[in-house]
């Protein structure tokens, strides 16, 4: 799967994902799915959740700052990660590939899964300094963005960095995501 369709997917409504992910021949789980997740079944039936970086009140009031302070992990948008990649492991009888950008990349990261994880520009804390990240997550980011700056910081971090592109909030952009690892 390229990774830009399903991060964009992660920031729309439920109904267009749905109907943006069916298109491309994949089921979309409505009873695991959330404005917050995603949860795509491939024409194989290997699941997939996206995960959506900050947009709300929420997120911008409690949950990045607590990720930012390393106290992401004792939020609601964290445990709901948790318990969504567990639900849909256990239904699905396999390992989810998880995909996420700036929270949603970190919600990735800490979701357990046991598929693949793909981060684009994760939003790193001081919690994250010396935290081993999964041997399954492939992390990308930026060069330049600031949310995932302390990537490099992380123990066992190896990510894939790309050049940054016009300000910073385009560096950061979920627009600019590259198509396929």
């Amino acid at each position: 799967m390229s990774i830009k369709p399903i991060l964009e997917a992660s920031y729309k409504p439920v109904k267009q994902a749905k109907k943006d992910y069916e298109k491309l021949g994949y089921k979309f789980d409505s009873s695991l799915s959330s404005p917050e997740s995603k949860v795509f079944v491939s024409p194989s039936g290997k699941p997939s959740i996206a995960f959506r970086g900050s947009t709300t009140p929420q997120d911008f009031l409690i949950t990045d700052p607590a990720l930012a302070l390393g106290l992401g992990k004792y939020t609601s948008r964290f445990k709901e990660a948790q318990e969504l990649t567990k639900k849909v492991e256990q239904k699905y009888g396999m390992g989810a590939d998880v995909y996420g950008h700036s929270l949603g990349a970190t919600l990735g990261s800490y979701s357990g899964a046991k598929g693949n994880i793909v981060s684009y520009n994760k939003g790193v804390g001081l919690g994250d300094i010396g935290r081993t990240v999964p041997k399954n997550e492939t992390e990308i980011r930026r060069s330049g963005d600031i949310v995932s700056a302390l990537t490099a910081l992380e123990r066992k971090s190896d990510p894939i960095v790309l050049p940054s592109v016009g300000g910073i909030l385009d560096t950061h952009s979920v627009k600019y995501a590259p198509q396929y690892v």
